[in-house]
């Protein structure tokens, strides 16, 4: 079947949330060439997105419709979305091999269909939760070679999570990277003074930062108690926290009961995100597990030293200052933390990022030429 430039692709699902899937999602629309490739987004949220009215006038539609868990009404929407226009492709980009509304979509006639996976585990601080979605996992993942027609990953850990081997091994597959726009989280002096300014921080106060939900994925719990040991060496120390999320009350509890208050700064959801990482003197992901953290590229992008846990895919890592601590000691966070203090760090580290193959201006070509090929 031909199709007339801009192919459209239908991608499932975006949310509020501009962060993760759905800001991975945004970015390669800013950056896609809409003369040959338009986006659709498909959402369950019954709100306006943020970001609706301005992809509107990029071109792009919108389709608030029902969760799968409401199959029969997800269906009837989705078959008449499809009916209206000639889709290319329906992109799902999940976290786990959910494989209802993919089944539904196949039942329904999409025509082809692409399957993204995004993480490596599901995240649910709810034990009931996360193994009812982990028995699903485990049978999507039995019926994933006919599910979709082509099949990409951030990641070969979140390949793996997702895949059998036959599809992980197969013309099937294809590695999509997570890039960014790596001109926004140049290094700048002048803007690192200014959000410190702002944010009432002193030039010689040691700034960890971290942005993320406030999820069970994320560990912010295990966060603060690193942090918590780090203050007791470095008095004049600072964390901030950016993003919001359903465990964010027990992590301002917690950080209540620990006498924190002054040093812990909760900044919430942030437009302004690539300058708060210039105000940082490093960054800490202590993830219980992911895909690909893109937080993790952009805090890199920004010449920031790095603490990963060593539950994040080593491919994560582009700058000599990043490393990886298993989440069993606290003690060696608190460490390394501490050497970072007591280090000079280069932070002009764009031609490793762009030799990396994280630039959003070239990567985005190869996923152009992807769904142009298909």
């Amino acid at each position: 079947m031909r199709y007339h430039q801009p192919i459209r692709i239908l991608q499932a699902f975006v949310a509020n949330d501009k962060g993760g899937l759905t800001g991975y999602i945004c970015q390669n629309y800013r950056f896609i060439n809409r003369n040959k490739v338009q986006f659709d987004f498909l959402t369950f949220e019954d709100e306006k997105l943020d970001f609706e009215d301005e992809f509107i006038d990029m071109g792009a539609r919108f389709y608030h419709i029902s969760r799968p868990s409401h199959p029969i009404s997800y269906a009837k929407s989705l078959k008449s979305i499809l009916n209206q226009t000639e889709y290319a492709a329906v992109h799902f980009n999940m976290s786990y091999a959910n494989f209802i509304p993919i089944i539904i979509a196949r039942w329904i006639g999409a025509k082809r269909i692409i399957m993204h996976s995004h993480s490596t585990a599901i995240d649910d601080r709810r034990d009931c939760i996360r193994f009812a979605k982990t028995l699903i996992h485990k049978l999507g993942r039995h019926l994933m070679n006919y599910m979709a027609d082509e099949y990409l990953a951030c990641s070969s850990l979140a390949a793996q999570w997702m895949y059998p081997t036959s599809i992980f091994q197969s013309k099937r597959y294809h590695m999509a990277k997570n890039a960014i726009d790596v001109s926004k989280y140049n290094y700048n002096p002048h803007i690192r003074a200014d959000v410190r300014c702002k944010l009432k921080i002193s030039d010689d106060t040691f700034v960890i930062g971290h942005v993320g939900r406030f999820t069970y994925q994320k560990n912010h719990e295990f966060l603060i108690d690193v942090f918590k040991e780090v203050h007791q060496k470095i008095k004049n120390s600072m964390l901030l926290l950016i993003g919001e999320g359903p465990d964010e009350e027990i992590i301002k509890q917690r950080v209540e009961e620990l006498k924190l208050n002054n040093n812990v700064v909760f900044l919430g959801r942030r437009n302004d995100v690539p300058k708060l990482f210039q105000a940082m003197d490093c960054f800490v992901l202590p993830s219980r597990f992911e895909g690909l953290p893109i937080v993790g590229i952009e805090a890199q992008a920004a010449g920031l030293p790095c603490i990963f846990s060593d539950a994040i895919t080593l491919e994560t890592a582009i700058i000599s200052n990043t490393v990886f601590i298993p989440l069993n000691n606290i003690n060696d966070w608190v460490i390394k933390l501490f050497e970072f203090y007591n280090s000079k760090n280069e932070r002009d580290v764009k031609t490793q990022i762009d030799n990396a193959g994280y630039n959003i201006k070239s990567e985005i070509k190869q996923l152009e030429k992807f769904y142009i090929t298909i």
